[in-house]
């Protein structure tokens, strides 16, 4: 685990003024093959949680893609949340299946009722821009039920693509597994995988 810059720049007007109100035409729409890993751990009928959603999440992806999985007539079961309005606003405007909320990540608006907790937590490469990345996971798995899964990517800062994409000026830590399997010992057993460019953690929650 290695700090590779010292301040936190996206906060939420940065994502609103300088990630969505920017790149939102510009950014390829979906990387199918991340999302189907991020999604792997979940079944029809589940309620699924994705944090740090923006544009092109995972619940976003699957109502779009999959609207089987959805029953709004009994509440629905895709939750996005994320800091940013225009995130919001842009997914909204698409009239899917899913909710999405407005909320800092590292404090989710959920209660430990297990009523209010998730089958599926998502967590799509967000850890990295944690300043406290322990504190993060340590929120995930208070949202997830026992039995649940967390599902977490961040990117392989070592991969051919991320050495040839150069400095993350938003990200503010990179990881090697061993820090990742860490975070989550005390929550349940963590299996590791890469795809692709990416650390994958699916932990499941004791």
């Amino acid at each position: 685990m290695k700090r590779i810059h010292e301040k936190k720049i996206d906060d939420a007007e940065y994502c609103d003024t300088k990630i969505w109100a920017q790149e939102v035409n510009t950014r390829p729409y979906y990387d199918a093959v991340r999302m189907r890993a991020l999604l792997k751990p979940a079944t029809i009928g589940d309620r699924i949680l994705d944090v740090g959603a923006g544009v092109y999440g995972a619940c976003q992806y699957l109502a779009e893609h999959n609207p089987e999985w959805v029953n709004c007539d009994s509440g629905c079961t895709l939750i996005a949340i994320d800091q940013s309005k225009v995130a919001k606003k842009i997914v909204d405007d698409m009239n899917l299946p899913m909710k999405y909320y407005v909320s800092q990540v590292e404090n989710l608006p959920f209660t430990n009722k297990e009523w209010e907790k998730f089958d599926v937590v998502i967590a799509g490469e967000i850890i990295e821009h944690m300043e406290s990345p322990q504190d993060f996971v340590k929120e995930l798995a208070r949202v997830c039920r026992a039995g649940g899964t967390i599902s977490l990517s961040t990117v392989n800062t070592h991969s051919a693509n991320a050495i040839k994409h150069g400095d993350y000026p938003e990200h503010l830590w990179e990881f090697e597994p061993e820090d990742l399997i860490k975070f989550f010992e005390p929550y349940g057993r963590a299996k590791y995988e890469t795809v692709g460019d990416y650390h994958f953690i699916y932990c499941k929650k004791v």
